[in-house]
């Protein structure tokens, strides 16, 4: 990694400076495709002089000039991975200063996509495929890696090789074969549609336990954890949904609600006959929408899908599918 000063910053850079053209000349106005963006940080996707795309976060926060800033840190995660030979994108320069700090890490072919979005853009994905996250689970556990925020949006697939999206918060451990309890939520959030009893014979081939029963105990463990979040979480989570401000519901014009896919892409374009249509009063229509979404999250059974929600004063409307092979993509089976 060399360091230079360019555009008066300080740039501690993996490659070489021509990254850092022409997008980082005023970080004030960073010129790009915005991916996220709060208050304090926007992450955008920028072209450089080299020839490549990266992704660029810059955050506005102050740190004390002995202390390191959050780009490093993050950085240093990075680096941690590569040292133990994790399966991550490449960090390819950061930048602090007092107010803020920048991270740039590089974009990965247009192959990848998010663990979720395979899977459910891949109807044909299957056990095969949840092997190698198993294995990808075991090796990390096994290099002493451990994860807080281990999610199916934080891997990265292109069916074949899986990656790390964000390092942030890891830590290194003794290294084990049993990962920690937290780090199996993907597993039962996104593959939730494959039986439990399957998927702890397939930690067990992976060698994250010495039984079938001793992971599929952990599991059931996970599974009542989310199963009790959810509850304890829903009132906040409906409203969002009923509000169309949640990643899985969202409002295309007032009072008109979507369902959007399992990834939380907005919904597939239907002819007129996949989809059914009734009134009902407006309460009965509110809770047969909301509670079709408490299905979704707890993989239990809905008979019937609603996709499309529409207020109109004392009634209301709801579509449903009429064909369950659009189930899927909405995370039912």
């Amino acid at each position: 990694m060399i360091t230079l000063k360019k555009y008066g910053r300080t740039w501690h850079i993996n490659g070489t400076e021509q990254l850092l053209s022409p997008w980082a000349e005023n970080v004030e106005d960073i010129p790009g495709t915005l991916i996220k963006k709060n208050k304090n940080r926007q992450v955008r996707l920028v072209s450089a002089a080299d020839g490549n795309h990266y992704y660029v976060k810059r955050e506005k926060k102050f740190h004390f000039p002995f202390s390191l800033s959050k780009a490093e840190k993050e950085y240093q995660a990075f680096a941690l991975l590569e040292r133990k030979g994790i399966p991550c994108v490449e960090c390819s320069a950061w930048s602090a200063t007092a107010k803020d700090s920048i991270l740039v890490t590089k974009a990965l072919p247009g192959t990848f996509c998010s663990i979720l979005e395979y899977w459910y853009k891949q109807p044909e994905a299957d056990q095969e495929f949840l092997q190698k996250l198993c294995l990808f689970l075991a090796n990390t556990v096994k290099a002493g890696i451990t994860h807080p925020d281990f999610h199916a949006g934080n891997l990265m697939t292109d069916g074949e090789k899986i990656v790390l999206l964000d390092p942030v918060g890891i830590s290194e451990t003794v290294p084990t074969d049993s990962p920690a309890s937290g780090m199996l939520i993907p597993l039962v959030i996104a593959f939730g549609d494959i039986p439990l009893k399957i998927i702890a014979g397939i930690l067990h081939r992976a060698g994250s336990y010495v039984t079938e029963d001793e992971a599929l105990s952990i599991l059931y463990q996970v599974e009542k954890q989310q199963h009790d979040l959810i509850r304890k979480e829903w009132e906040k989570r409906r409203k969002q949904i009923l509000s169309g401000t949640s990643k899985f519901a969202t409002e295309v014009e007032s009072g008109k609600f979507i369902r959007n896919s399992a990834w939380f892409a907005p919904m597939l374009n239907y002819q007129e006959d996949d989809l059914e249509t009734e009134e009902f009063p407006a309460a009965e229509a509110e809770e047969i929408w909301a509670d079709s979404f408490r299905s979704q999250l707890q993989k239990t059974p809905c008979k019937k899908i609603p996709v499309i929600y529409k207020r109109n004063g004392a009634k209301s409307t709801v579509s449903f599918l009429t064909d369950k092979k659009y189930s899927f993509f909405y995370g039912f089976r």
